[in-house]
Formats: structure tokens, C-alpha cells, sequence
């Protein structure tokens, strides 16, 4: 086999193996902790948790725990925004309504919310009753 024949055999094989491994699922983790939304929250606001996502082709899995609330939580959602910014939900997930418990669900991305994804701007926050704008998120890297 020439250096070109064989050249061309290897280009080719990647340019076929190259959809396959865009296809692969990518694996993301947030580890939830307490960010005030407002200065008056500080003083209010307890918790920690972990979620694993998991995005396969536009569709984002998460399952997840938490801990230590001050008050038994409400709704969780994904939200939109860079690292320290608040931003939109795009969508709610389940959570246990208690001081601690599971986080799940699962969302269809648009790709303009992959891009962010994938840009680290996404974040899971957990509401509580004594803290309905937010008490403990975590961006997904």
C-alpha cells in the first residue's frame, strides 16, 4: 500500500468514525451550594447538593441529591445565565418537597441551550419555602 492509498484509508476512516463520537453522551456535574440572590438572603439560605447530567443528542438527564435546607423545597429548575449571574429558568425538574431529598428530570435542549451548555451558563437552582427566589445552585461543568 502507497503512502497516499494509505493517507486516504485514514482520512477516511475518521471522517466515518467522526459521527459516532459526536453522538457520544457528555456527562456534566453541578455541585449545589448556597448563593444568595439578594443580600437580604445571606442570612437565610442553607444546603448543599450534587447533580450528574447527562446530554444525549438534545436531551439533558439529571438526577441528583440534597441536603440541609432551611425550609422544605418547592421546585427546582434549570436556569440560563454565565458563572455568578442570574438568569431564566427554561425549564422545572423534580425535587423532593422536604429539607433534604432527589432532584430529577429530563428536558429537551434547544441548541442554542446546548451551546450554553456546553459555554458552562447553565445552572439547577432549588426554591424553598422561606426562600422562593432561590437557595442553593450549581452550574453544570
Amino acid at each position: 500500500m502507497n503512502r497516499l492509498t494509505m493517507f486516504f484509508s485514514l482520512l477516511l476512516i475518521a471522517v466515518l468514525a467522526t459521527p459516532l463520537s459526536l453522538a457520544q453522551p457528555s456527562s456534566y456535574r453541578a455541585r449545589l451550594s448556597e448563593v444568595p440572590v439578594t443580600p437580604q438572603d445571606y442570612q437565610s439560605i442553607t444546603g448543599v447538593g450534587e447533580v450528574f447530567a447527562t446530554l444525549s443528542g438534545n436531551t439533558l438527564t439529571l438526577n441528583g441529591t440534597f441536603e440541609g435546607l432551611s425550609s422544605p423545597a418547592t421546585v427546582a429548575h434549570v436556569h440560563n445565565a454565565p458563572k455568578a449571574m442570574n438568569g431564566p429558568p427554561i425549564g422545572a425538574i423534580e425535587v423532593t418537597a422536604a429539607r433534604s431529598g432527589e432532584i430529577s428530570g429530563s428536558l429537551e435542549l434547544t441548541a442554542e441551550q446546548v451551546q450554553a451548555l456546553h459555554s458552562e451558563a447553565l445552572y439547577i437552582m432549588i426554591h424553598s419555602d422561606s426562600n422562593p427566589g432561590g437557595e442553593i445552585r450549581g452550574w453544570l461543568l
